[in-house]
């Protein structure tokens, strides 16, 4: 589905209110944990429900750009395996509130990232901090892949060892061996004290989550002036895209494809765009400040009044410096 560039700009939330209403009538919106529970009588998972789910045990998780098998073994290691065959390694665990949490050594560029798990007897479901669902997955007893290899034992406590040993928790997810306490946010320590209160789906919370979910595969669209801090675009399809005065600050658009679009005046301010093809595309004062612009291609870009300054810019194309 694409939507057309038009001349005008429009509000970034009114543009979210026409995207959501797009989707929703064409029946291809993002599906929400809401509608999870409403329409599959999914049920959130307390912290030992899910601790029993996954220790021992692999998911294999589905999403719109994944398919992974990762495996979770005893001893808090985390190995991940997709369906290319590419590998790698972290740790997880669960929180006092039932979050799985995950970190990733490569994957994710490292982040921290916890899920409230949801089941509905057959399958399960991750949501993300916005209420919408984040990932679908099938269980699978045991590790049916042969993930797992030694690696490094952790040395600090958490909810999944307490458990195990019947002690009490003695903290969160913060306090595991990595500590991925230094990549959290305060907003995520805060929801660590009990469940996440999940937004409904008309608020704006949600149409911006929804903004950022279009914004994957949005050739030619009016995204000017829109809200897409933080985001994860990965391999996204923006060419020909108005993303001019957009806020981008810290997105993930490794890969991207960007060609021609407007990028003018926007903020890509300490965002990841190792690869991204950026040919011809109008960058005039941009921020890309600490952006990391390895082998990007800024050929035939027009670049007056952007700022690189601090970015990473090893191999990147028609960038004179």
């Amino acid at each position: 589905m694409i939507f057309t560039r038009s001349q005008k700009a429009f509000h970034p939330l009114a543009l979210a209110v026409f995207l959501l209403g797009a989707l929703v009538g064409s029946g291809c919106g993002p599906t929400t944990v809401k509608q999870i529970e409403e329409q599959k009588n999914a049920k959130l998972l307390v912290a030992a429900e899910v601790l029993k789910l996954v220790e021992g045990n692999t998911l294999f998780v589905h999403s719109f750009q994944e398919d992974s098998y990762y495996y979770f073994a005893p001893s808090g290691a985390l190995f991940g395996l997709d369906i290319f065959n590419n590998k790698d390694k972290g740790k997880w665990d669960v929180s006092d509130s039932g979050e799985l949490c995950m970190k990733m050594q490569w994957w994710w560029y490292g982040d921290l990232r916890c899920f409230p798990v949801y089941g509905d007897g057959h399958k399960y479901y991750m949501g993300s901090e916005s209420g919408v669902l984040a990932f679908s997955a099938d269980l699978l007893q045991g590790d049916p892949k042969k993930q797992y290899h030694e690696t490094k034992k952790a040395g600090k406590k958490s909810y999944r060892s307490a458990v195990r040993n019947q002690q009490p928790a003695a903290a969160p997810v913060a306090e595991t061996a990595e500590e991925p306490a230094a990549d959290m946010s305060p907003e995520k320590k805060a929801a660590e004290g009990g469940l996440r209160q999940y937004v409904p789906p008309a608020s704006p919370g949600e149409l911006m989550a929804t903004v950022k979910w279009m914004a994957k595969d949005c050739p030619g669209c009016n995204l000017a002036g829109s809200n897409l801090k933080k985001a994860d675009l990965v391999g996204a399809k923006l060419q020909g895209a108005d993303l001019s005065g957009a806020d981008l600050g810290m997105a993930n658009l490794r890969r991207a494809d960007l060609q021609g679009a407007n990028l003018a005046g926007a903020d890509l301010s300490f965002a990841n765009l190792p690869g991204a093809d950026l040919r011809g595309s109008n960058l005039q004062n941009a921020n890309f400040k600490g952006a990391n612009l390895i082998k990007a291609d800024l050929t035939g870009a027009k670049l007056e009044g952007a700022d690189f300054s601090e970015a990473l810019l090893e191999g990147t194309q028609g960038l004179s410096r």
